[in-house]
C-alpha cells in the first residue's frame, strides 16, 4: 500500500475563512497518509464536515489491490480483471475542510458482496431527502444473474450509516427496448430541486434519460424531462454515446439556473473526456444544448501528457479508441482535464460567494498503477457573467479554494428551514 507526507491540499489560515490548495498532480491521502481509495461518487458537507461516498475497489484474488491493464482500461471487462471484481464497495471518508490528511475513514457504506444480485458496483451518490429528512444512498449495480443493470438504493438517519438496503430496481420510466439496452441504468446523478425539495435522477446506458423521482426517492414518479432535439420523442439527451452526468443548480440574484453536464462514454479511459453543457430553467426542462452541443472539455488536434511525462502507471497506457475526447473514431483531441467527469459541488467562499467545483477521475494515471489509488481532477467552473453560460475548462495545476468558516448548516432543522440557505442540495 503507497503510503507518503499528506501534500495534496495545504491548509492556511486567512481573515475570513480557510485557503485550500488542492494539488491536481498528486492523489488525496487520508488522515493515515494513505491514497484514498474513493472514485465516481460524491462530495458534500453534512452536519458541520466534508462527506465523500464513493466506489472503493478492493484486492485481487492474491490480497493485494489490483494492477490496472497495460493498454486500455476495460480491457479485462470480458474477464473480470481489475474494475471489474465483486470487491467493490462504496466507502465513506469525512474531513473538516478537504484539506489532504484530514479524510478520515468512516467505513463502508454498502459492500457489493453483501448487496443482492450484484456483481460489481459503481459510483455511488448521497443526497437528503427533505421529506422523509433521511439520507438517500443511490448505487449503480451490474447483475450477477445477467438481468439489466440497474440502480438500488439504501437510507439512514445519518450520512455515516448504517445504511438499510430499501429497493435494489429503482424504476423508470424510460421504454424498455432493446434498442434502448433493455431498459438499463448506468451512470446516473441525482438533484434535489432547491426550490421545493423534489428529487430528480438522470442516468445513462443508451441514451441518456432525466426523470422525477417519487417523494421518498425511492422510485420513478413516470415523469421524464424534455430535451430539444431529443430521442424517444424529447425524452432523451441528444448527445449520443454519452455518461457520466453531473445534473446541478447555481443560483444567482435569487434565480435558479438548472445545469446538466456529460461527456462521451469513457470506459476506464486514460485519454479522459470533455464537458458537454445542457441547461433548463425546471429539471423537467426543455432541456437545450449549450453553445450547440460543444464539448467545452476537449482540445481538438491535440493529445494529453505521456505516462512519462505524467509520471504514472502503466507507462504502456494507451487511449482507447473511439471513446472520450477521441469519440467518434478517428478523432483526435486532448481531455482539458485528463479525466471522466464525477461531480459537481458548491462551496460557500470566505467572500460570502459561491464556488462550484468540478471533480473528474483520472483513470489509468496512477502512481503507482493501482487501480484503487487512481486520482482526481478538480477546477472551478467559470460562468458567461450575463448569460451564465458554463465557460471551456481549464486545466490547473493546483486549485485554490478560500473556504468560508463555518459552512452555512446542512440540512436544516425543520424550524429553519425557511432562514436558512439552500446551497448544499
Amino acid at each position: 500500500m503507497l503510503r507518503g507526507a499528506a501534500t495534496t491540499f495545504l491548509l492556511a489560515a486567512t481573515l475570513e475563512g480557510a485557503l485550500v490548495t488542492i494539488d491536481n498532480l498528486s492523489p488525496r491521502f487520508d488522515a493515515n497518509g494513505t491514497i484514498m481509495n474513493a472514485h465516481d461518487g460524491t462530495i458534500r458537507w453534512l452536519n458541520g464536515e466534508w462527506w465523500v461516498h464513493a466506489a472503493s475497489y478492493g484486492e485481487d484474488g492474491g490480497g493485494d489491490l489490483c494492477d490496472d491493464p497495460p493498454l486500455r482500461g476495460c480491457d479485462s471487462a470480458a474477464t473480470h480483471g481489475c474494475g471489474f471484481h465483486a470487491n467493490h464497495n462504496v466507502s465513506m471518508f469525512s474531513s473538516p475542510d478537504l484539506s489532504s490528511g484530514s479524510w478520515v475513514y468512516r467505513g463502508d457504506a454498502l459492500r457489493c458482496a453483501e448487496v443482492p444480485d450484484c456483481a460489481i458496483l459503481y459510483r455511488p451518490h448521497l443526497v437528503w431527502n427533505p421529506s422523509t429528512r433521511l439520507y438517500v444512498l443511490f448505487y449503480n449495480y451490474v447483475s450477477a444473474s445477467g438481468k439489466p443493470q440497474r440502480i438500488g438504493a439504501a437510507t439512514s438517519a445519518s450520512p455515516g450509516g448504517p445504511f438499510t438496503l430499501r429497493t435494489a430496481n429503482i424504476s423508470n420510466a424510460r421504454p424498455v427496448l432493446p434498442s434502448n439496452h433493455h431498459g438499463s441504468m448506468g451512470d446516473f446523478d441525482v438533484l434535489v430541486d432547491p426550490a421545493d425539495g423534489a428529487g430528480y435522477i438522470v442516468y445513462s446506458y443508451g441514451p441518456m434519460s432525466l426523470e422525477k423521482l417519487a417523494p421518498d426517492f425511492l422510485s420513478s414518479a413516470g415523469i421524464n424531462a424534455s430535451f430539444v432535439g431529443g430521442g424517444f420523442g424529447g425524452t432523451t439527451v441528444p448527445t449520443p454515446f454519452a455518461e457520466a452526468p453531473a445534473l446541478w443548480t447555481r443560483s444567482v440574484d435569487g434565480t435558479t439556473h438548472y445545469y446538466l453536464t456529460l461527456g462521451h462514454c469513457c470506459c476506464f479511459c486514460w485519454q479522459g473526456s470533455g464537458m458537454i453543457v445542457y441547461r433548463a430553467q425546471h429539471p423537467l426542462g426543455p432541456w437545450v444544448a449549450q453553445s450547440g452541443g460543444a464539448d467545452l472539455g476537449c482540445t481538438p488536434g491535440a493529445s494529453n501528457p505521456t505516462p512519462v511525462d505524467a509520471r504514472t502507471l502503466p507507462l504502456t497506457a494507451q487511449p482507447s479508441p473511439g471513446q472520450g475526447c477521441n469519440y467518434p473514431s478517428g478523432t483526435v483531441a486532448a481531455s482539458v482535464s485528463r479525466a471522466q467527469q464525477n461531480f459537481v459541488f458548491p462551496v460557500r467562499t470566505a467572500d460570502g460567494g459561491t464556488a462550484m467545483v468540478y471533480t473528474g477521475d483520472r483513470w489509468m494515471q496512477a502512481p503507482d498503477g493501482k487501480k484503487a489509488h487512481e486520482p482526481q481532477f478538480w477546477t472551478h467552473l467559470e460562468f458567461d457573467s450575463t448569460t451564465h453560460d458554463v465557460l471551456p475548462l481549464r486545466w490547473n495545476d493546483t486549485l485554490a479554494i478560500d473556504l468560508a468558516v463555518p459552512q452555512p448548516q446542512f440540512p436544516p432543522t425543520p424550524a429553519s428551514r425557511a432562514r436558512v440557505p439552500t446551497l448544499y442540495w
